[in-house]
């Protein structure tokens, strides 16, 4: 165990083995942290949050601490941070706003510098969450998605298993499995990510035949769930898809137009000043 003489720990805290923890950083009472983390100088980690093993946490982040949502009139809630994560600079994660309820990162999660999570987010395994992107209250990110820098996600979005958006893009419905997004559209399937993520030849063209038919024939959801079912190949991740966009409460993002919402934007800003 390495503990600088400046960091401040308070006694209620829990610490593993081979610890390091620089000068200024902050652990309160009821902090658990993992064998083998490191935890940087002036990080704050407060709350009933645990740090799974083998964790890094660097320069000034912001672990635990009250929900930004003025339902919380300080309820015991929680932050639960998975195995082998590596949280950059200045990344802040807030506790549950219930009861009861908490924050979950799952393992092997990447929060690049001044990432973001709100009260009650739940971040699967192997996530990546690049510099600046915000997650507001209650978002749920499914195992392998990556999101890329400065992406904001409105509260109660759900990102499927293996999607990935694109940077500086605003997320306000649901983000289906498998999906790529830029331009604030659908454009196709994550077609890299599927693949290092090894998923079959069959299953992947099965995938891209149910994102083709549901997002880009123009077709109302149950229609196109029903074309889907009697005209691709069934198998596992084509359920799964289904699954989600029938599921959805937010709605799903669009599928590719003829020009993007930003563009359109810029038309009529070049179109007004004519």
């Amino acid at each position: 165990m390495k503990i600088h003489p400046l960091a401040a720990i308070a006694s209620g805290a829990v610490i593993g083995a081979d610890v390091e923890i620089g000068p200024f950083a902050v652990i309160d009472e009821h902090v658990v942290i993992g064998d083998g983390c490191r935890i940087g100088p002036h990080a704050h980690i407060t709350g009933h949050t645990t740090i799974g093993k083998g964790t890094s946490i660097h320069t000034g982040a912001v672990i635990g601490d009250e929900p930004q949502d003025l339902h919380y009139h300080n309820e015991k809630s929680f932050v639960t941070i998975g195995e082998n994560c590596i949280l950059r600079e200045y990344v802040t994660i807030h506790r549950g706003t219930e009861e009861g309820s908490g924050t979950v990162v799952g393992d092997n999660v990447l929060m690049m510098a001044f990432s973001h999570l709100g009260h009650n987010c739940i971040i699967g395994n192997h996530v990546v969450i690049a510099n600046a992107s915000l997650l507001g209250g209650r978002v749920e990110v499914g195992e392998r998605a990556f999101i890329s820098a400065e992406v904001k996600i409105h509260q109660f979005v759900r990102v499927g298993r293996l999607a990935m958006i694109g940077g500086d893009n605003v997320i306000t419905q649901d983000m289906p499995p498998f999906c790529l997004l830029q331009l604030d559209q659908v454009q196709g399937p994550n077609v890299v990510g599927l693949r290092r993520a090894g998923m079959t030849e069959a299953a992947r063209n099965a995938v891209r035949n149910a994102i083709k038919i549901y997002f880009f024939r123009g077709m109302a959801r149950q229609s196109a769930i029903d074309e889907i079912r009697q005209n691709v190949a069934m198998c596992p991740e084509v359920e799964e898809f289904i699954a989600f966009v029938s599921t959805t409460k937010r709605g799903i993002c669009p599928g590719r137009r003829l020009k993007s919402h930003k563009e359109e934007d810029a038309s009529t800003t070049d179109a007004a000043t004519e």
